[in-house]
């Protein structure tokens, strides 16, 4: 076990450690890329891949987090007796939501909120919510009912029962949602640069706009690694938090 937990951590670290070479070193690659492809010389950044990074990192973790306080909160609303025969309709709400094309989101965002940020992140905040409320609905779903009748018969209060008892239990289905929905928002995060959303996704839409692979290349590497990255350090905790 414990090695397991090192090997993800190693591979954790090189994902990490090539998200950042293919940052700060990218001429490296393009010049292995050159071989290969054709340069072109129609698009050049004003701004560099580390401010783009940081831009795509934020509308990322700012959407997430929404979609991550709103879901867990509406999952606990369903745990009253007054919601709980609402759970179905809510997650065919989350799930409806999630089926609307992310292009189509922006466009009927885009006349009330502009271009640029604010459209992008009402998009990623929608996408985001499904796959931690789903999760965290079954994680509190999958709870034996003894061991709520047990913590209740210690005299716990119902928000003791669920702060306590319901949500630790739930927490490794939690995190699997939350890992699900950071990826997901990493990689749709890119198609905000079709409404002026700062980020990997400019050096993408303008390599599709002058047919440069390696402009493509330059954004759509870092998103992967950045997604390959989050996905291996949630495996890690999610195995951490698992109860044997």
């Amino acid at each position: 076990m414990k090695k397991n937990k090192t090997n993800f951590m190693i591979a954790t670290i090189m994902l990490f450690l090539l998200f950042l070479f293919s940052i700060f070193k990218f001429d490296v690659i393009e010049k292995l890329l050159i071989f290969a492809i054709k340069p072109k010389d129609f698009f050049v950044a004003r701004e560099s891949l580390f401010e783009l990074a940081r831009q795509h990192i934020f509308i990322v973790a700012v959407s997430s987090s929404l979609s991550v306080l709103i879901a867990v909160c509406i999952a606990i609303l369903t745990r009253f007796p007054i919601m709980n025969e609402l759970e179905e309709f809510i997650l065919g709400i989350a799930i409806f939501g999630q089926t609307i094309p992310t292009v189509a989101i922006l466009a009927l965002l885009v006349p009330f909120l502009g271009y640029g940020f604010k459209p992008a992140l009402v998009a990623l905040f929608i996408y985001g919510i499904l796959p931690v409320l789903r999760n965290t609905i079954e994680g509190l779903n999958t709870i034996s009912e003894d061991v709520r009748e047990s913590a209740r018969a210690m005299g716990m209060s119902p928000f003791q029962v669920m702060s306590k008892v319901e949500l630790p239990l739930a927490f490794p289905a939690i995190l699997a949602g939350v890992r699900v929905s950071l990826i997901l928002n990493i990689s749709v995060a890119t198609i905000g640069a079709t409404v002026g959303l700062k980020g990997f996704g400019i050096l993408i839409v303008n390599g599709i706009r002058s047919d440069d692979i390696i402009l493509i290349l330059k954004g759509a590497i870092p998103v992967s690694l950045l997604a390959l990255t989050v996905e291996s350090l949630f495996m890690h905790l999610e195995k951490k938090f698992r109860l044997p």
